[in-house]
């Protein structure tokens, strides 16, 4: 093999060996990253799958209840998601209003604060209703569902250590 050969070769091959390690860098740090683990719903179907764990008629009870829930606050979701679009789209205007846009955006958010606070209030009623045991079982469904941090994730949870300082009563601990 010529000289030219065997550097275009060797670049090559440092080339896709780079590649491969900056991908399985990225897969490793992806993996690790806060929010729902891998295969995890979120969102509506999350509130569905806490649920999973419940007997029979306390499970078709509480999917009955999403349901309701779902066709109750859908006008609400509706409109809070239609001002969302109609802020954004009008940061493109000349000139732009921006007490307006945040305006706009707060009564999305409002909207949306209304809903989820009509569901969970629900939840908490439905959740009231039930035996001491089904009720812890639906709360560990909901709490593993919820959204954020999990324990065991970036020291979270972690024996000893607290959320984001490091051991309690360390030096930024109240």
């Amino acid at each position: 093999m010529s000289p030219r050969a065997l550097t275009i070769a060797l670049l090559a091959s440092l080339a896709v060996n780079l590649f491969a390690i900056g991908a399985g860098v990225g897969v490793l740090v992806a993996g690790r990253l806060p929010g729902p683990a891998r295969g995890q719903p979120v969102g509506p179907v999350a509130l569905w799958r806490a649920g999973d764990t419940l007997p029979d008629p306390e499970r078709q009870a509480y999917r009955d209840l999403l349901r309701r829930q779902s066709m109750e606050v859908r006008d609400e979701v509706r409109r809070s998601r239609q001002a969302r679009r109609e802020a954004f789209e009008s940061l493109a205007d000349e000139p732009v209003d921006a007490p307006a846009v945040r305006a706009r955006l707060d009564e999305a958010r409002r909207l949306e604060m209304q809903a989820r606070g009509g569901v969970e209030g629900s939840l908490v009623n439905f959740a009231a209703s039930l035996p001491p045991r089904e009720r812890a079982e639906l709360s560990r469904g909901l709490a593993e569902f919820a959204p954020g941090p999990r324990p065991g994730r970036f020291g979270m949870g972690r024996p000893g250590m607290g959320p984001l300082h490091g051991p309690p009563g360390g030096p930024d601990a109240p």
